[in-house]
Order: structure tokens, then C-alpha cells, then sequence
């Protein structure tokens, strides 16, 4: 009898310590037990918060979170966002895609690394022709170019071909040229990886002033370096996942820090 209630009182003991390996292991190391609820009740989590529980926010999951609240509430107020429902944000080498709602918020659609100027940036009433510095500023984006045919973008899509300029010639300057002829600025056709696909930002366009820039692109970036004349760059994969996304209207804002977007 008294062998019977060893064996049965060990037993009980073996279970008792397998479930409490169980609760550990569904718990796992550095969880917020505070969070640890069940029931319906008014201390039951929602799908959200247990979800919060398994996974803790990371500090720097907070801070992507507050950057992008801080971001939405600028451009809300911007005065870009009185000319367009949709906008391509660039702060120093960060590019974003921002929607409008209905409500006149902004929801967050891309966030991808980018490349700008060799020289930095510079505000763009002051830049000139070959100084390698990228516009700060608002701009609209004026149509989508690249080689062959539209790859599925609701943006105006031009062609290149063999006689495509962008145009450094005074009468002409700053403008997209078909020439038999060479001309003076870029032969769009020679860049066969940059301008594959690509945005034409609307710099120096309204005025335009000779010499203070053209040719300022959002393009594939080079595969050799992330400095640029003074276009934006992306990955191939970001301008494509990019020009499926934008619509006729879209601006562009570009400034060096989060704080400059309230000028624009």
C-alpha cells in the first residue's frame, strides 16, 4: 500500500512539473506578464493586444511609429496638401508614398531608402547647372518615362527613344527634345539602367531659368554608387513598386530634416 501512494504521489509530481515547462514555454523569456488575461470580461485583451503581448514593441518600433504620426501631421498642414491627395515625401535618404483620406489624413503607402545629390541638397531658387546638389522644395511630378512601353502606372508614361533629349540648349532648355541631331544635355537612351523607369520632377519649370538646373529625376539608382547630379535614386524594385502606386497629380517634397516639411 505504501509503495502504491509513493508511485502515485511521484506521478502527480511529474505531471505538475510538465505543465509548468508548458506555461513556460508559451510564455517565453522576456514576455510583459502583466498582459497575460483570458475571459471576455473587461480585463480581456483584444486581438491587437494579445498579439502586443507575444510580440513586444521594440524601441525602435516606437520610433518608426511616433516619426510617421509626427510626418502625418506635418504634411497634413503643409501647403502641398492643399494641391494633391497624393504625395512622394523625401527627408535626407529617406523617401516615403503618402495617400490622402477622405478626412484629409495621410496613410503611409511606401518607406524605402533613397540617394540624392553628391553635394546635398540645396533650396532650389539658389542651385545652379552642375553643382550636384538636389532641389529642396515642392515639386508636381510630371510624367513617367523610361524604355518601352507603360509597365502598368495610372502616371502619363513616355517612351524613350533613340532621338529623346532632356535639353540643355538655351531655347529649348530644361525640356524633353526629339532631336536626329545631337544636342547639348542628356541623351535619355544612353542611360540604359538609371532611366529604365523613372520620374521627371517638375524643377525650374515654371519659370524655367537657364542654368539653374535640369534633367532632376527620380530614378533607378546607379548600380555603383548612391550619389547622384542631383536626382533622387531608389532600387529598381522600389521605382516599380512606386510607379504602380502613383496617379497623375502626385507632388514630391524634398527637404534635408523631418522639421522643413511645415515650409512647404
Amino acid at each position: 500500500m505504501k509503495n502504491k501512494l509513493c508511485k502515485y504521489l511521484a506521478a502527480i509530481c511529474i505531471t505538475l512539473l510538465c505543465l509548468g515547462f508548458t506555461a513556460l514555454a508559451e510564455t517565453g523569456p522576456g514576455m510583459n506578464l502583466r498582459y497575460k488575461q483570458s475571459g471576455t470580461g473587461a480585463g480581456a485583451l483584444t486581438t491587437s493586444a494579445k498579439k502586443e503581448a507575444l510580440y513586444p514593441l521594440t524601441a525602435a518600433d516606437v520610433t518608426v511609429q511616433d516619426t510617421d504620426a509626427e510626418r502625418e501631421a506635418l504634411l497634413r498642414k503643409s501647403k502641398t496638401a492643399l494641391l494633391t491627395d497624393q504625395i512622394i515625401l523625401v527627408v535626407d535618404h529617406n523617401l516615403t508614398l503618402w495617400d490622402k483620406n477622405a478626412d484629409g489624413s495621410f496613410t503611409k503607402q511606401m518607406d524605402v531608402y533613397c540617394g540624392y545629390g553628391r553635394n546635398g541638397m540645396k533650396p532650389a531658387a539658389v542651385r545652379v547647372e552642375g553643382d550636384g546638389t538636389t532641389p529642396i522644395g515642392t515639386f508636381p511630378i510630371l510624367f513617367a518615362f523610361g524604355f518601352g512601353e507603360n509597365p502598368g502606372t495610372a502616371l502619363t508614361w513616355r517612351s524613350i527613344s533613340p532621338d529623346s533629349y532632356w535639353s540643355g540648349e538655351k531655347a529649348s532648355y530644361n525640356t524633353w527634345v526629339e532631336s536626329s541631331k545631337r544636342i547639348a544635355g542628356e541623351h535619355l537612351s544612353e542611360y540604359t539602367i538609371c532611366y529604365k523607369k523613372a520620374l521627371a520632377i517638375g524643377f525650374n519649370q515654371d519659370p524655367v531659368v537657364y542654368g539653374r538646373g535640369s534633367a532632376i529625376f527620380l530614378h533607378i539608382k546607379n548600380p555603383a554608387t548612391w550619389s547622384s547630379a542631383g536626382c533622387v535614386s531608389v532600387e529598381e524594385s522600389n521605382m516599380t513598386a512606386l510607379l504602380a502606386k502613383c496617379h497623375d497629380g502626385v507632388r514630391m517634397i524634398i527637404v534635408p530634416e523631418q522639421s522643413d516639411i511645415a515650409s512647404y
